[in-house]
């Protein structure tokens, strides 16, 4: 067979291949949600790593194995431990499992609406990108995402090693820190949506 003649056709059966893909560019979005939903749902924070936010998912990861080892040590070292903190360290399990499905979802939907803009800019002529194309991933800058993995890292070993001084200060400040922790994640909720409100202020004038 002629060269020419092989190149053509290869070149055809691309065309047919990308048009098939094309057609059904909507079932392949919701495909690539409903898979990001399982894996969520499976484990925490592998629905995050699905959708190529690896950050996010190792924190979601690595924050569900600390809580799990702090139950593990308290239940471990036989002191009596205070009923706060243990309720506590009980319900930030289902509540970050819950949010971690929550949380993906809403990524999905963003990723999906933000390649549909970049399709409808490049069908017109534009080059699909807009100011917020990184505005998913911004979070994820900084120096936060290495303490954290710092301090879990610190926080597993000592969970393991158990030293006689740690169970001391969790006997006597455990409920003083479970309300402090309480207090700071308040706070933080509080004045994220200040201003995320005086945001949305902002924008509607």
């Amino acid at each position: 067979m002629n060269p020419t003649t092989e190149t053509q056709s290869a070149v055809r059966k691309k065309k047919r291949r990308s048009i098939r893909m094309k057609r059904h560019p909507g079932l392949q979005r919701k495909r690539r949600k409903l898979y990001a939903l399982l894996l969520a749902a499976l484990i925490p924070g592998l629905g995050h790593l699905y959708l190529g936010m690896y950050r996010k998912g190792i924190t979601f990861i690595m924050l569900l194995l600390l809580d799990i080892s702090a139950l593990l040590y308290f239940s471990s070292i036989g002191m009596q431990i205070n009923v706060p903190l243990l309720v506590v360290l009980g319900l930030l399990i289902p509540v970050g499992y819950f949010y971690n499905v929550y949380d993906v979802l809403q990524a999905a939907e963003y990723i999906i609406s933000r390649k549909r803009r970049g399709e409808a800019a490049a069908a017109s002529g534009g080059d699909g990108r807009g100011n917020g194309a990184n505005h998913l991933f911004r979070g994820e800058r900084g120096i936060a995402f290495g303490l954290m993995l710092v301090v879990t890292g610190s926080l597993l070993i000592l969970f393991h090693q158990k030293p006689p001084w740690l169970q001391q200060g969790i006997r006597d400040y455990g409920a003083e820190a479970s309300a402090v922790v309480l207090i700071v994640i308040g706070i933080w909720a509080g004045i994220r949506e200040a201003l995320r409100h005086h945001k949305d202020k902002r924008k509607s004038l």
